[in-house]
Formats: C-alpha cells, structure tokens, sequence
C-alpha cells in the first residue's frame, strides 16, 4: 500500500464575505467577515495532488500556503505556534501529537471506508 499523507491548505479570500451577526450595547448589527477557505487533504501524494488541483479548478481559488498535516518533534518549526510546553494558551507537544494522532486515525478509517481511490477532503 502506497503511503498516506495529511496536508492543509490555506487559500487567498479572493473577495468572499460572510455576514455575521453581533450583539452591542445599541441591539444586534450585522457585520461582514472575510472568508478565508482551508482544507485538509488525505491520501496518497497523487490522490492529495489531484484533489487540490481540482479543487482549485472548481473554486476558483488561489492558493496562499500549505502545510503537511502531521506529529511534531521537540525544537520544530511550530514550537511556540500551534504547541509549546511553556505557554499556557497552547497545548503541550504530547497533547498536540495526541490529538493530531486521533485526527489522522480518523482519517485514515473514513478513507477506507471510501475505497474508492479518491483522497478525503475536508475544511478546517
């Protein structure tokens, strides 16, 4: 079986907004929040490649950046991003791997359960 990866994409707003609604001291107001699409793309490297190819062609979308979706080490890159063990808004290395380990397990039941030879996407 061909290795299976996880990456995240992060496209560009291209114009899109949402309304939202908000609650001031005056009464509720309705407001605008710019769209920023991301998704998370798992299978094998032909199968993600495909899928982010079609999907870009679907939207419309451009692409801003991409990250590969996995477990990190002490004195990575993301330390002190997305984990530290120092700060108390983020979660430790060990928590991070844990919840990034039950994601991909997640991932990888619902893509067998696909069978069908397409990458699983998803937004986050």
């Amino acid at each position: 079986m061909e290795l299976l990866i996880c990456e995240d994409y992060y496209f560009y707003n291209n114009g899109v907004y949402k309304t939202i609604e908000k609650l001031s001291p005056e009464g509720w107001f309705t407001d605008l929040k710019k769209v920023e699409p991301s998704i998370r793309i798992f299978g094998t490297r032909e199968q993600v490649d495909e899928a982010l190819d079609t999907y870009i062609e679907l939207t419309g979308l451009n692409l801003d950046e991409s990250f590969e979706y996995k477990t990190e080490e002490k004195g990575s890159y993301w330390e002190d991003i997305v984990f530290s063990e120092t700060r108390k808004d983020r979660p430790t290395l060990k928590e991070y791997n844990k919840a990034v380990n039950k994601n991909l397990a997640i991932y990888r039941e619902k893509y067998n359960k696909l069978n069908n030879n397409k990458a699983l996407i998803t937004t986050i």
